[in-house]
Formats: structure tokens, sequence, C-alpha cells
């Protein structure tokens, strides 16, 4: 597998994740998305984290859920003022129906335009 850490866009959401644990549903929130992983945030519970995770994520704007197996890359504890600790887990996307990961893709490059060139209009004085 190629290394495409950096080079594909990036964009912070807040779109609602599920993962299957024990064959239940554990809420998060999705905070980062690319055409390849996902960044999940929720409040700390002990236990291990899984190295593969069947995940629900909610695509913020098209109103749509996908299903993805994820393959952890980190899993780090973090302090929050809201939740006290968070458990914040980074994984990539393993697995998918081609139909879902081009609708992510999609999502994910036409956003990461958008934003930008509302940044370019807004600093070049064209936007308010």
């Amino acid at each position: 597998m190629q290394n495409f850490r950096r080079e594909l866009p990036r964009i912070d959401v807040e779109a609602m994740c599920w993962e299957l644990v024990d064959g239940k549903e554990v809420s998060s929130l999705a905070v980062d998305i690319s055409p390849i992983g996902i960044r999940v945030e929720r409040p700390y519970v002990p236990g291990p984290t899984r190295h593969t995770m069947p995940l629900q994520i909610e695509v913020p704007g098209i109103d749509e859920v996908m299903w993805a197996r994820g393959e952890a890359c980190f899993d780090v504890l973090v302090p929050s003022a809201t939740w006290g600790i968070v458990r914040r887990t980074g994984y990539c996307i393993a697995g998918a129906a081609s139909r879902d990961l081009r609708m992510l893709k999609e999502f994910v490059f036409e956003t990461h335009r958008a934003r930008r060139d509302r940044f370019a209009q807004v600093d070049h004085g064209y936007l308010a």
C-alpha cells in the first residue's frame, strides 16, 4: 500500500459515526475525514481499541450513511473540558462499497475545493 499521508485533502467535519463493538453500536463523533481515513472522538471508556473495526459513517451534507471496515492507525487519550478524557482514534478505511468510496471521495474533494475557493475570495477582499 502506498503512503498517502497528507497528500490527499482532509476536512474538518462534525458527523456521527458508529463503531460496532461486540455486536453493539458505540456512538462517536467524526471530526476529520479524508478519502482514505477518518478521525473519531468519544468519551473515554476503558478497554483496548480493536485493530479492525466495522464503522457506520454519516457523510455530512449528503444525508447518506456508509459502512466501512476501518483499521486503527492511532489511538490516543486527550483531556477535554466537556467530556473529561476523550479517546481519539484514527482509522484508515480498509474496505467499503465502491459506490460509498466514490461518494466519500467526491464529498471530500468538493468540500475542500469550495472551502479553498472561499478562503481565496476572503483573502483577496472579494467577500466581506
